[in-house]
């Protein structure tokens, strides 16, 4: 309990305890709300009924959840705020994977089940095999990396008309990943450290990868059309 009260520096920007000790890594996380608010502009020009956008809408619950998680974390950096951080960025890789089998792929459901275990039996099992801190915590989302590196090449191979679009956030989440990682080794040379680059990157890449997921499966949509 003790330790749920007593804030963590992880990070090249915070080198004390206070709440706004990390003003660059807690302001980016605006980003992130940004992307939510344009994702519901998207939705709501949708003619579909709220009721087939439930994980759209899901999915963009979570990307606001992911900004605020993030600055309670920034900001508070206890162990509680961590699991705020941690929490909706789990559920927003789990949704958007099913997601993205159903919607864009149109595998049947139980082969979806199968990915999806098969992606968070993997993703339990780099977590309990490496060291939490490699590569400053960033193998956190080698499963995500390697997943958005999939689906891309997929959409490539199979024309789906979702590979441009896939290939932008790709380029985009491999940055913000060096970034995130670059964080505390660059402390000497830039004090306020790499990790609100991650965030401003991050927050366009999960825009983009949102994107792809159109309101009817595999139609043709204007609003998320990737144009060859």
């Amino acid at each position: 309990m003790e330790h749920a009260l007593v804030a963590i520096t992880d990070y090249c920007e915070r080198i004390d305890d206070s709440f706004w000790a990390e003003p660059l890594n807690a302001a980016t996380n605006l980003v992130f709300l940004f992307a939510a608010a344009a994702q519901i502009r998207a939705l709501r020009q949708s003619a579909e009924p709220i009721r087939r956008l439930w994980d759209l809408w899901a999915l963009t619950g979570l990307l606001a959840a992911i900004g605020i998680g993030s600055f309670l974390w920034h900001t508070f950096a206890t162990a509680w705020a961590e699991l705020a951080d941690v929490i909706p960025i789990l559920l927003f890789l789990s949704l958007f994977l099913l997601s993205f089998l159903l919607r864009v792929i149109k595998t049947r459901p139980v082969w979806a089940l199968f990915w999806f275990i098969l992606f968070q039996t993997v993703n339990t099992l780099l977590q309990w095999m490496l060291p939490g801190d490699l590569f400053n915590g960033s193998i956190f989302y080698l499963p995500a990396w390697a997943s958005l590196l999939a689906i891309t090449l997929y959409c490539r191979f199979t024309r789906l008309g979702c590979s441009r679009r896939l290939l932008y956030a790709m380029l985009l989440f491999t940055l913000s990943l060096t970034f995130r990682t670059l964080d505390q080794s660059l402390c000497a040379v830039w004090p306020y450290g790499t990790h609100f680059i991650w965030h401003l990157l991050n927050g366009l890449t999960l825009y983009l990868v949102m994107g792809v997921l159109p309101p009817k499966r595999r139609t043709a949509d204007p609003l998320h059309a990737d144009v060859r």
